[in-house]
């Protein structure tokens, strides 16, 4: 008997399961590591509710139901920019284990905290977001991701126009987060 029926119902579902030949369109290894970041997802969606149990956590709306994100955590480039929806736990751990030195679990359950030492917010909000993993904070407002995506998607392309795609991360993260609807509407009336 585990701590959650959840869990409970999990754990018989997959043993009831039947075995079939593995499909080896996909390499095993691949396979073992999306899981491995589904499975860190739903943990930390498990420790967030204990920390709150305990009046240590303030944010428990987690990424169950979602887990598959992380095979699109695990096919992107770390490279390429990314808005996380505050479901998106396992496309953050699938990013993250693509990068040497990140610390996913620690900076999750620090949001969780709303601790300062939460890397992307300092304790105000908790968000998905890392400058080295290429995720930009982003709030889960209805539809606020599509004046970010807009204004990145139109950044990107302005840095490839001008071939400044060299400069890296660093300029590419600017230039995301400074590209505001604002802007463009403005620069679209010609001002």
């Amino acid at each position: 008997m585990t701590a959650e029926p959840l869990d409970d119902h999990f754990l018989t579902a997959i043993r009831a399961l039947r075995t079939r030949a593995p499909d080896r369109r996909i390499d095993d290894a691949l396979v073992l590591d999306c899981f491995g970041a589904q499975l860190q997802s739903r943990h930390l969606d498990f420790a967030a509710r204990e920390m709150q149990r305990r009046g240590e956590g303030f944010y428990t709306i987690g990424s169950a139901g979602h887990e598959s994100n992380a095979a699109i955590g695990m096919l992107t480039r770390v490279t390429d920019p990314a808005l996380l929806h505050y479901r998106s736990g396992g496309f953050y751990a699938a990013r993250a284990s693509l990068a040497e030195g990140t610390t996913p679990i620690r900076d999750v359950l620090a949001g969780c905290a709303a601790s300062t030492l939460d890397p992307i917010s300092a304790g105000r909000h908790k968000v998905f977001g890392n400058p080295a993993l290429n995720i930009l904070p982003q709030t889960s407002t209805i539809a606020s991701h599509l004046p970010r995506s807009l204004g990145l998607a139109l950044a990107l392309a302005r840095m490839q126009k001008l071939d400044l795609d060299g400069l890296g991360r660093r300029i590419r993260w600017w230039c995301a987060v400074s590209a505001t609807p604002r802007r463009i509407i403005r620069r679209r009336q010609g001002h």
